[in-house]
């Protein structure tokens, strides 16, 4: 199983854009098997991948080698560079391809960090790429949607239950949304594949990147990680348990997401008196790694809606963005998405309670949001109501899921 969703952003981007695609994401989320369905679909390019040292070779030798394949004239050739950002060079490496060739070739490059951040060295590649995240599935994408943000707000007037989504996010809450483990459904294997991915993460994507002598230190660290997801992340309590500096482990928390393994979310701080305004809370990209099932649930909905709002925003189709709720009395709501820096929707999740929450009720008053969604994440439960002149929903998690690309 492939992302697809990213399928005809990526088209637009290599051939009506004619920029670079810089196509970013966790590893082993499927960006190589997607990059290998565009270059299909193009007709005709090469693949070239960093860690293969045949490939490394061939470019140190000939760094245009790809002018060189067989083909045809009339049409673009597609060339994809994995992991080329490994590459000391690399990023005038691909200015000078993309400034001698784009008008006969197109560049897909991906990798398994964030390549718009990359910025040790080299001129920059501002205004020769658009970048794109590939992102571990989700219940609309499996679903078959695809990122529209007015149909996805046309939508949330008659959310309804679907027997057939709720398989498909017992199946992702179980086993994650990358697609190997999903697709395998084995709980020993996904023990093993998430051991491997985590280990692999840290002592080869990030040692190659960072000299770090203290690489054991970054693993404790990811370790610890997954037991801190739903509460405000504190550096300096984690600096004590790794018994680290303190710049240190918020350098290290960086690299984390700048490599995907985490991502965080910002308190929202306008319209609300008295709110937090520092402490941001760490999610996962692997949701399956945190051991409590109402974290967990929240860590998928957090993926879930993180997703959506960076695929929107990505596309052009809204400025959204995803933020917490949570004062200085420590009320909190579980997230807040905004449109053009407006408070749209309030999401909160609930393992089984069906009564509306009172935080969710004082927060929309006070932001003026003019959704507020409860998800519990039993099935069977559906109710639309209103209070305040504002629409409140108490729904079943995979109900509203659903709905986002």
């Amino acid at each position: 199983m492939i992302n697809r969703n990213l399928n005809a952003a990526a088209g637009k981007i290599l051939t009506g854009y004619r920029k670079m695609l810089f196509l970013s994401g966790p590893r082993q989320a499927g960006k190589t098997t997607l990059a290998k369905k565009l270059l299909e679909g193009a007709g005709q390019g090469t693949y070239f991948n960093w860690d293969i040292i045949n490939h490394q070779k061939k470019l140190i030798a000939d760094p245009y080698f790809f002018e060189k394949e067989n083909r045809d004239p009339g049409r673009k050739f597609t060339v994809v560079f994995d992991e080329i950002h490994k590459y000391r060079n690399w990023k005038n490496y691909l200015k000078g391809a993309y400034d001698a060739y784009s008008k006969d070739f197109s560049f897909l490059v991906t990798g398994s960090g964030r390549l718009d951040l990359f910025k040790k060295g080299g001129d920059s590649l501002l205004g020769r790429y658009l970048p794109l995240q590939l992102f571990p599935l989700s219940l609309g994408e499996i679903l078959g949607n695809e990122p529209d943000w007015n149909g996805f707000k046309r939508s949330l007037s008659d959310m309804g239950t679907d027997p057939g989504s709720r398989k498909i996010y017992q199946r992702l809450f179980a086993f994650s949304g990358f697609p190997e483990p999903y697709t395998r459904q084995d709980p020993e294997f996904y023990n093993m594949w998430a051991q491997e991915r985590k280990q692999l993460l840290v002592r080869d994507d990030i040692r190659s990147a960072y000299a770090i002598r203290e690489i054991s230190n970054i693993e404790i660290l990811a370790n610890l990680l997954p037991g801190r997801v739903g509460s405000p992340l504190s550096v300096n309590s984690l600096r004590e348990d790794v018994s680290a500096a303190f710049d240190s482990v918020k350098d290290w928390l960086l690299i984390l997401e700048q490599f995907y393994y985490l991502f965080r979310l910002k308190p929202f701080t306008r319209s609300i008196a008295n709110s937090l305004k520092k402490e941001a809370k760490a999610y996962l990209y692997d949701w399956v790694e945190v051991p409590d099932e109402a974290f967990r649930f929240e860590n998928l909905t957090a993926l879930h809606l993180y997703k959506a709002a960076s695929l929107w925003r990505a596309l052009g189709q809204a400025n959204t963005e995803l933020f917490y709720l949570r004062d200085k009395q420590k009320r909190e709501a579980d997230f807040l998405l905004t449109e053009n820096g407006k408070p749209a929707i309030i999401i909160e999740c609930k393992q089984a309670k069906e009564e509306l929450s009172d935080n969710l009720l004082m927060f929309q008053r006070k932001t003026g949001a003019p959704l507020a969604i409860q998800l519990v994440h039993k099935p069977g439960v559906l109710k639309k109501m209103r209070h305040n002149h504002q629409t409140q929903w108490v729904i079943s998690a995979e109900c509203f899921l659903k709905l986002l690309p």
